[in-house]
């Protein structure tokens, strides 16, 4: 167990190496970005996320929250998947918890998308990312994706009552 410690201790802070945090003020969604990825553009007016594009321009990292004013969490989810098929993705995965979070997947075109959300402010906002990057770099993104979905955190929000 020792050495099982003392390994996970040498290799996360490799792991770690280039990543960067982003947490939004308004809803408290916060994500590990991964290295090389930039925000190009300034943060939108109503302060409900950013779009994070990597160095090469071939991956987009969105990050945002959001007030469920219509529906519920579950029923957002399920409008939020209804739309990508709607946009032409061919939705191959999804699940969702009565704990609060859905994920789903797909490609169009050549292109991965992957889609988390959890549900904050006692139900009433959802803080999701979005990536999608070109299917031949599926396997260079696996651990990506499975760091961001483990780091899409709710924090405290200014727009939670």
């Amino acid at each position: 167990m020792r050495r099982f410690a003392f390994l996970f201790l040498m290799i996360a802070p490799a792991f770690a190496a280039g990543w960067t945090h982003y947490d939004n003020a308004r809803f408290g969604v916060g994500l590990d970005i991964p290295p090389g990825f930039v925000n190009g553009v300034d943060a939108p007016d109503n302060g409900d996320g950013l779009t994070f594009h990597s160095a090469n321009g071939t991956a987009e990292l969105l990050v945002w929250g959001s007030n469920l004013v219509d529906q519920s969490f579950a029923g957002d989810g399920a409008s939020r998947v209804e739309s990508a098929k709607a946009d032409g993705w061919n939705v191959t995965y999804e699940r969702s918890s009565p704990m609060g979070w859905h994920v789903f997947s797909g490609s169009k075109k050549g292109v991965v998308l992957y889609e988390k959300s959890i549900a904050s402010c006692n139900g009433t906002q959802s803080l999701a990312f979005r990536i999608t990057y070109p299917e031949e770099e599926l396997q260079a993104y696996n651990d990506i994706v499975a760091r961001l979905a483990l780091s899409l955190k709710a924090g405290a929000a200014s727009s939670c009552s």
